[in-house]
């Protein structure tokens, strides 16, 4: 009988990601049991928002070791209220109640997705992010915590559940081990806010593994640049896909290039303000990579990178002698790779802001995302197929649609406003569900 009940709670932990929907097996003690198939509801889809910039220094922005949110972000969003669905939505989190579970999950049922033009003595820029379903495990690649740029993990645990969470993180040199990277309590409905200085100091190229036990999380890092006295860029970077022989960076608007060269030659701190790409090995085997910048029109001329980068490191490339235009990065390697770039903006009007951009995710079914309201727009799209590239502006405050086709894309929106520049991934975030064979025993 015991083992009977030791079986009963495996079968409780092991679908604890869905809610059983009416088990068709029955239970006999003494009788060798044979597999059954349990249907397993798909969870409530949920996208996290990480709400407000993060100011350091708390209110006064003298306060050591606080960090306060400060101001509010325009919300961008889409809901089809599929079938008896409802969107209930709290603090930035955005939820479909779906009781029977038949709703089809993906950005053509929700997707949501903030911007935030911030504008202090020291924070300026835009930052933006798709908001995001919470999960276990997760890369950022992007980040430097040099003099005059500040990193902050933001770990969000939205749900009912307390979370625990263990940071790897990658530089140059391979795995940076550093004390408080594992056990870090994440309470349920509660953010936390680490300075990345204090792990890796003075580093200018990592990547961060994230891995959570307990409850699923959502987490990005926010990146702040000050240039001497003056703030200089602000954002938001978000988790990567899965590492890839192949990964495409769509939306590399390279604008006023000829602007950074001036500041480069004046002082070498403007140097972040050059297109760089950064290439992680999430494995043991060092990668041989190809990135192509390809541009997408004739008169956008691009670049090529060929490169070994060692197994467990990243590294920083400076994409060096792109004019102004509309690029593509193409990376193909003999290893998987995590790959992004972090893109400049720069005006004469206001002080620089940037970017950071991670790989796309590739598709071919059928997507939705939500355009901001304020500001200039612009969606790049990389057809696989074709090899094409295009960009279209978009219409504030509307949404833009993929249908399903055969042909694999990559699509990034750019939005610009007043000068600074941000970037929306194109993402069909959803919770599996299905039929799940059980054996009790």
């Amino acid at each position: 009988m015991i083992k009977q009940i030791f079986g009963l709670a495996s079968v409780v932990a092991a679908l604890t990601a869905g809610t059983i929907l009416a088990p068709s097996f029955e239970l006999n003690v003494g009788v060798k049991q044979s597999a059954a198939e349990v249907q397993v509801k798909a969870r409530d889809l949920s996208l996290v928002c990480p709400g407000g910039v993060y100011q350091s220094g708390g209110s006064s922005g003298t306060k050591l070791g606080s960090f306060v949110q400060i101001g509010s972000p325009i919300i961008s969003s889409a809901y089809s209220q599929a079938g008896s669905t409802e969107l209930v939505s709290n603090d930035g989190v955005y939820t479909v109640s779906d009781s029977t579970g038949d709703a089809q999950q993906g950005s053509t049922l929700l997707n949501v997705n903030q911007i935030q033009l911030a504008n202090t003595s020291t924070i300026s820029g835009l930052a933006a992010a798709a908001c995001q379903r919470p999960s276990s495990e997760m890369w950022i690649n992007g980040g430097d915590t040099t003099t005059g740029h500040e990193a902050l993990l933001i770990l969000r645990n939205a749900g009912a559940t307390d979370a625990t969470v263990d940071l790897e993180i990658f530089s140059e040199g391979g795995s940076v081990d550093a004390p408080g990277l594992k056990g870090i309590a994440v309470s349920a409905g509660q953010s936390i806010v680490l300075p990345l200085a204090g792990l890796i100091p003075k580093t200018a190229t990592f990547t961060t593994h994230i891995s959570a036990h307990g409850g699923a999380i959502a987490a990005w890092v926010q990146q702040r640049v000050v240039h001497g006295l003056a703030a200089a860029g602000v954002d938001f970077i978000s988790p990567s896909p899965d590492a890839s022989v192949d990964a495409v960076v769509s939306g590399v608007f390279i604008r006023g290039s000829a602007l950074v060269t001036r500041l480069v030659k004046s002082d070498a701190s403007y140097g972040d303000l050059r297109p760089t790409l950064r290439i992680f090995v999430p494995g043991t085997k060092p990668a041989t990579f190809t990135a192509q910048i390809m541009g997408a029109t004739a008169e956008t001329f691009g670049t090529v990178i060929h490169e070994e980068v060692p197994g467990g490191t990243v590294v920083d490339f400076k994409l060096t002698g792109l004019v102004d235009g509309d690029y593509v990065a193409l990376i193909n390697s003999d290893q998987p790779v995590i790959a992004s770039v972090r893109l400049s903006r720069v005006v004469a009007s206001r002080t620089p802001d940037f970017t950071w951009l991670s790989a796309a995710e590739g598709f071919n079914n059928a997507r939705m995302i939500s355009i901001p309201a304020p500001g200039i727009s612009k969606i790049c799209i990389y057809d696989k197929t074709t090899g094409k590239v295009s960009v279209e502006k978009l219409t504030g405050g509307s949404d833009y649609g993929f249908t399903a086709g055969d042909s694999v894309r990559y699509a990034t929106v750019i939005v610009d406003v007043d000068g600074a520049v941000a970037n929306i991934p194109v993402l069909d975030q959803k919770n599996a569900g299905g039929k799940v064979s059980v054996t009790v025993r």
